[in-house]
Parts: C-alpha cells; structure tokens; sequence
C-alpha cells in the first residue's frame, strides 16, 4: 500500500504541475511588458524621392527610424490589463537634415492578446483617431491566418495574410503579406508644392496637390510571442495636380529592417519563444504522466487489497503441518499404539494347550 500511495502522489503532483503550468505560469510569461521599448530601423540604399529640403529628385539611402514606448504610469492608470504605447517614426536621406516624413501617435494594447483596445486617449499627429487591429506586433501564438494590421498613413486597418514558413537565422517565422491599394494619404491628403514639380516653370505658382499613397508591406513573425522580427515597406507616392490631374511619383521605396535591427530581435525572442512552446508542451506532458501514475497507483492499491485479503482468509505452513500431524495420530490411534492392548491368539493357544 506505501508503494501505490507514492505513486499516486507523484500522479497528483504532475496533475498539478500541468494545472499551474498551461493556467498560471503561461500567461505571466505570454504578456507584453509593461515597460517595453523598442526601437527598429528600416533602410534603403537605393529610394527614388522627391526631397523636400533642396526641391530635388534624388536615388538615395533612406533611412526609417521607428520607435514605440509603453507608458507605465499611463497604462496603470487607465487598467484593463493594458499597455499604452507611444510610437513615433520619421524618415530621413543622409542629404539633407530635413524629415522626409514623420508620425506620432498613442494607443493602447491588451498585454495578453497584443490587439488594440478603446482608449480614449486615442491620437495621431495630436489628432483624435480609433486605433483598431494590431499595431506592435501579432498575438501570442500566431497563426497561419490572416489578421488586421494598422496602417498609420490611411489611418484604417489592413489585411496582413499568412503567406509562409521561413528562417531567419536560425529561428522560424511567419511571413504574411498585405497590400494597400493606391489611395489618399488620410495623415496628409493634401500637400503645399513648387508648381514647376508638374511641368511649370520655375516660378510658377505653388498647387496644393492630393497626396496618394500605395504599400506592399510584408511582416516576419516569430510565431510563439507574436513578435515582429523583420518588416518590408514597398511604398509608393503620388501628388496630383487637382487642376490638371497630373500625377507625379514623389516616393518609391522598398526599406526593410536592417541587419542590427534584425540580429538583435532574434536575439532577444529566440530564448523567449523557445520558453513559450515548452509552456504549451509541458502541461500535456505532465498530465498525461501525471494521470497515467495515478491509475497506474489505483492499480497497485487494488491488487495489494486483494492480496491481503487472500493472506488474511487462508492457512500458514505451520497450521497446515499441525493439522496433518493430528490427522497422521488419529490414524494411528485407531489402529493401536499400545499393541498390549490387543489379544494375543498365541497367547490363547498356549492356554488351551495347557
């Protein structure tokens, strides 16, 4: 019974293990941090733009910078188990000091599933909006699906679909892709610009132009913690003459995370992925052993019960050999111990002879 009592001990124990594993220990692990900061930076060595700063087309490198902050005091605040980022990001040519282009913008996240949730602090470029979708990253434990991603320049969701299985050393991503039609640039659907841009002289008059703007865009995501791993942005640009509807290309670019970028996200989420897929492995394991040990315990009980019983209601050698040796002496006994006792027919034959 000491043996089958510590089996089943061990089989409860794993049970619980399993328990605290997949309800406990996966969500303090699967959540975004409450003070994470990040900074990616995404380049092209070879952009065709129009640069604002000398009023010249130029084939240059063309350097994105893009940061997101979670606001600790902010998030505590507002509760719902969220995170609120601010993000920024702004583009630059090593030409001119002049921003190419450049955003901000503040939202908040549920730390859990890395979607955005309502917020009434909800802004970009100062300017009320209602983030929706996912904007930092994917959920925990991304899928071969299609999911909405927020697309800051038409201010609206797109459609990022799950296109493939990949590598990048070493670790194992997602890779989705999405596209953006051509459309209004929604952060600035107009722009102040030199009228010569569309075929004028010199010193023709300025045209606010409309602004559009296209975009295939693909994500590399590491599956288990949702996190972005590699980004590529082919952007497109046009402003149009609303007079002459004249259209002229002002951006083309395909920028993509740079190798430090790159090398440092899978550093930093290879370890945290690998700890996430042995959450989801353990429990099953666990508790397969652990309910396995306590039938496997529950069996050891039953049989020993029998087997005490069996002990209890039968007979011991010693017993045995005593009853034998009364049976042996009863036998013996009803033949004669004493053959004194018994008469003697010689005995009586000398009598008579006598």
């Amino acid at each position: 019974m000491r043996k089958s009592a510590i089996v089943i001990g061990f089989g409860a124990f794993f049970v619980t293990m399993a328990l605290l594993l997949k309800f406990y220990a996966f969500d303090r692990l699967a959540v975004i941090p409450a003070d994470q900061n990040t900074k990616q930076v995404a380049v092209d060595k070879n952009a065709y733009l129009f640069d604002a700063g000398t009023l010249k087309f130029q084939h240059t490198t063309l350097t994105t910078t893009i940061g997101a902050v979670a606001l600790k005091d902010e998030s505590k605040k507002f509760g719902h188990n969220s995170a609120i980022f601010s993000k920024w990001q702004y583009s630059s040519i090593p030409q001119t000091k002049t921003a190419q282009q450049g955003f901000t913008e503040k939202f908040a996240v549920d730390r859990h599933t890395g979607e955005v949730i309502k917020w009434s602090g909800d802004e970009e470029n100062g300017k009320a909006v209602e983030h929706k979708g996912y904007t930092v990253k994917f959920p925990f434990g991304a899928k071969k699906t299609t999911y909405p991603y927020w697309d800051s320049s038409i201010e609206k969701t797109m459609n990022m679909k799950f296109a493939g299985t990949e590598k990048i050393d070493g670790l194992e991503v997602y890779r989705y892709e999405g596209t953006v039609p051509r459309q209004s640039l929604t952060t600035e659907p107009t722009k102040d610009t030199p009228g010569f841009l569309f075929g004028g002289a010199k010193s023709s008059p300025g045209v606010k132009a409309t602004y559009d703007y296209a975009n295939d865009r693909i994500i590399w995501v590491e599956p288990q913690t949702g996190a972005f791993i590699k980004v590529s942005e082919g952007q497109k640009q046009w402003l149009t003459d609303p007079k002459t509807n004249k259209s002229v290309q002002v951006l083309q670019t395909t920028s993509v995370f740079d190798n430090a970028t790159v090398k440092s996200n899978v550093d930093e989420y290879k370890g945290k992925a690998s700890q996430l897929k042995a959450l989801k492995i353990a429990p099953w394991i666990l508790g397969i052993l652990g309910i396995l040990l306590l039938i496997g315990g529950a069996a050891m009980a039953v049989l020993f019960g029998r087997r005490n019983n069996v002990d209890d209601n039968g007979y011991d050698d010693g017993d045995y050999d005593a009853r034998d040796d009364e049976t042996q002496g009863g036998v013996t006994g009803l033949l004669g111990d004493d053959t004194n006792e018994l008469p003697s027919r010689h005995a009586t034959r000398l009598d008579k002879d006598s």
